[in-house]
């Protein structure tokens, strides 16, 4: 088939797949890129993935972020074009429409870059069975009614001994105001949508904090390090709000017994 100058065709079984993983993540490198296609068994997009992720940013429909050159690799998002192209295919997000002037801010890279690494190490692990991003979490939030659930980073459901669970992750790079730590445990005590909520901070200076802000919550929360858990996973110590303030593994957190 000829196609025009300056034009291409897109497949729905192999770019949309890569432009729906770079607009979900918000930012992602092609090495994480790859991976996730990888683990869903998309060998035929992995195979041909640099050329096909070379002429989506040569059209315009994701970008290299700048101010990322340090990490020594680029980091890429969507465009409002690319959210565009997904919007006509039927792949429309209330909170991520394409008249959206800024996708993300420069400051949130290194947060949504740590949350496809989380999303992998899950994947890597066997235990995920799925993962929503914090972009589809706050669309669908924003068309259902009750108000029962909270806007979190990600919600993962996994599978651990046969039992399910349903976990709404926060990664939490930075210390918020007293004031917003008031309005998230009221959301937090409003959500039914999770069975446990994992925080995960890259400091035990902010998890700490953390445990004292959200101790007097009722649902059931571990708080733990970011790359302890990308290692250790069911194992990882974390710490609870119980009264007592335990340390257990991600495993005893889960109840898994319950079921």
């Amino acid at each position: 088939m000829r196609y025009y100058k300056g034009y291409i065709s897109l497949s729905d079984t192999c770019d949309v797949p890569v432009l729906l993983h770079v607009r979900n993540s918000r930012a992602i490198t092609f090495d994480q890129l790859r991976d996730l296609l990888s683990h869903e068994m998309l060998e035929a997009i992995v195979r041909s993935l640099r050329w096909r992720v070379t002429r989506l940013e040569k059209v315009g429909l994701i970008a290299r972020l700048n101010g990322q050159r340090f990490l020594g690799k680029p980091v890429y998002g969507i465009t409002q074009q690319g959210l565009e192209c997904l919007e006509s295919r039927g792949h429309y997000l209330v909170s991520l429409p394409s008249d959206t002037e800024q996708i993300l801010h420069p400051s949130k890279v290194a947060h949504a870059l740590e949350l496809v690494n989380i999303h992998l190490a899950l994947a890597r692990s066997g235990l995920l069975r799925s993962w929503k991003s914090d972009v589809e979490i706050t669309s669908r939030n924003l068309v259902a009614t009750g108000g029962a659930t909270k806007d979190y980073d990600a919600v993962a459901e996994i599978e651990v001994d046969r039992c399910t669970r349903t976990i709404g992750i926060e990664y939490e790079r930075s210390a918020k105001s007293a004031s917003r730590y008031d309005a998230i445990r009221e959301a937090l005590d409003r959500d039914k949508a999770t069975d446990t909520v994992l925080y995960l901070t890259p400091s035990d200076d902010i998890l700490y904090l953390l445990a004292m802000e959200l101790r007097a919550t009722r649902k059931r929360i571990g708080f733990a390090l970011s790359d302890a858990f990308r290692h250790s996973l069911l194992d990882t110590r974390t710490l609870t709000n119980t009264s007592s303030s335990e340390i257990v593994p991600f495993r005893e957190l889960l109840d898994l017994r319950a079921s």
